[in-house]
């Protein structure tokens, strides 16, 4: 639990440091009568995409020339460890739920779930690729998870799409005219 905590406390740093240095870029763009709610989401989205790679390749000291090269081919081999559900599983899928929210919120052509679970597959495959020549596992179970927390994010997307499809903020943060 203790990893997760860790990760949680990191991304409340990241977003917040993120947010103070972007705070200056808002307050032009205002003056210049930008859409500010939509740079909340361009925000959102920079914010996640840092997370997840702080959190998979940063993170760790990185070597490119690693005594031994692991890959992990087969999915949820894990033998009945709880623990390593609970460290592995829950934090690759709370990692990739914002950004299966922001790429359909930001991206106005990835608004089919197909479209933003292809953007979000390519992100992970190329994490773990990279993940293989540095020293770490790349592993099958990431790209499931990740994939899985991408879809959460998108459903939360159409979720939220619907309940807020008719208010001013919710238009303006998805680049919409409105009623």
């Amino acid at each position: 639990m203790h990893r997760i905590e860790a990760y949680i406390r990191l991304a409340i740093i990241f977003i917040m440091i993120i947010t103070i240095l972007y705070f200056p870029v808002l307050m032009i763009l205002k003056k210049k009568g930008k859409n500010i709610i939509r740079q909340f989401g361009n925000l959102g989205l920079c914010c996640s995409i840092f997370l997840i790679i702080f959190a998979t390749i940063l993170f760790v000291p990185i070597t490119f020339h690693p005594e031994q090269y692991v890959i992990n081919l087969v999915p949820f081999n894990w033998e009945d460890d709880t623990n390593q559900i609970i460290v592995e599983v829950i934090p690759n899928i709370m990692m990739f739920v914002p950004l299966g929210f922001f790429i359909p919120v930001i991206f106005k052509n990835k608004r089919k779930l197909y479209k933003t679970t292809i953007m979000v597959f390519l992100l992970t495959f190329s994490i773990e690729f990279f993940q293989y020549f540095i020293g770490r596992s790349a592993d099958i179970n990431d790209i499931i998870t990740n994939l899985l927390g991408g879809i959460i994010g998108y459903c939360i997307f159409k979720i939220c799409n619907v309940i807020f499809k008719r208010t001013k903020w919710w238009n303006k943060l998805i680049d919409c005219k409105g009623k």
